[in-house]
């Protein structure tokens, strides 16, 4: 597994030196006004702020013209039906997944899905593989670089079957996974659930329900392939937050060199330097993107403190293990 250091310096504090420097005509020796300073700084924050209006609208763009009518690809000929990803995002949900596919489609050698959650691999395997190449663009170049594509499906990493299906299918792609404190992870995932109506218990409600109505679903899906289950799916809030479990599946079908596992709190702190270290990952050269903006988090009530507790006391074996399978603490 990459051991992962996070470099705590911010590259932005150099970019926003440079161009002072620039703006007020600082090179060495005496200290620039205050006023000037200042000024400098609201203009380079408007500045990032229609940077990432721009690369957002890109994006979007992107996404659409990706998005080839389905009909009109089954009508081509193999060759020129889309590539195989190069890359998975696997989870986990409600960890950051829809903010690090954001970042990576700006970059100009990356091309995105049709759509960001393509499910293949999960709930969408019996429409065979045509269908999911019709999900990507036709292999291409740029400047002599082969431009990559990818897709995040957080549910690949949970679903019993999602690991073995993808070793067939693109045994070659490399393999993201961020993960999140699974208490909050948790409690995130119910209260997005909750505001869209999808949950009418309380959290305590909610995870001590879990069992009774999960329970057989994961041995039914194992025996039946085609077997999909909406309360493995829907009400997962702690089982989902097991990862060690989980990753150790991938990894009985995936070389270790093919996983990067990220902790979503370091991502949510400094998105740049842990896209750095993806951009590494996946061979991709250094680009500054914009990073503001884009991250699929809600406002959430807090969790009392008695409910947080218990839920600390219920993962500690299983993170325990999850950091003797990774050999790093993330400190949850």
């Amino acid at each position: 597994m990459p051991a992962i250091r996070f470099d705590k310096a911010f590259k932005v504090t150099r970019e926003i030196k440079a161009f002072l420097n620039l703006e007020c005509g600082v090179t060495r020796g005496a200290v620039p006004d205050a006023k000037p300073l200042l000024s400098a700084l609201e203009q380079v924050e408007k500045q990032r702020q229609l940077l990432g209006r721009q690369n957002r609208e890109i994006t979007r763009l992107k996404m659409k013209l990706s998005a080839v009518d389905e009909t009109a690809k089954a009508s081509t000929v193999v060759g020129g039906l889309g590539g195989l990803p190069d890359f998975l995002i696997i989870g986990a949900q409600k960890c950051g997944t829809t903010f690090l596919y954001h970042l990576l489609c700006q970059h100009p050698y990356v091309e995105p899905a049709a759509t960001k959650e393509v499910h293949f691999f999960d709930t969408e395997f019996t429409k065979g593989v045509e269908w999911y190449r019709s999900r990507f663009s036709p292999p291409t170049q740029k400047d002599g670089r082969k431009v990559l594509t990818g897709e995040s499906s957080p549910y690949y990493l949970y679903h019993p079957h999602a690991a073995r299906r993808a070793a067939q299918v693109v045994p070659g792609a490399k393999l993201l996974a961020l993960l999140r404190n699974p208490v909050e992870r948790a409690f995130a995932d119910y209260k997005h659930k909750a505001r869209e109506g999808r949950e009418p218990l309380s959290f305590e409600e909610a995870i001590a329900a879990e069992e009774e109505r999960i329970r057989g679903e994961k041995e039914k899906m194992l025996a039946d392939d085609s077997y999909s289950s909406l309360s493995y799916r829907k009400f997962s809030y702690l089982s989902r937050g097991i990862y060690v479990d989980q990753l150790e599946e991938w990894r009985g079908y995936f070389d270790e060199e093919q996983l990067l596992v990220l902790k979503s709190e370091d991502f949510f702190e400094n998105p740049q330097a842990v896209f750095e270290l993806v951009l590494e990952y996946l061979g991709l050269r250094h680009w500054w993107t914009v990073v503001s903006g884009e991250r699929n988090e809600g406002e959430y009530e807090r969790m009392s403190p008695a409910t947080r507790q218990r839920l600390e006391d219920y993962f500690e074996p299983h993170n325990k293990r999850l950091y003797d399978f990774l050999g790093v603490d993330f400190g949850w």
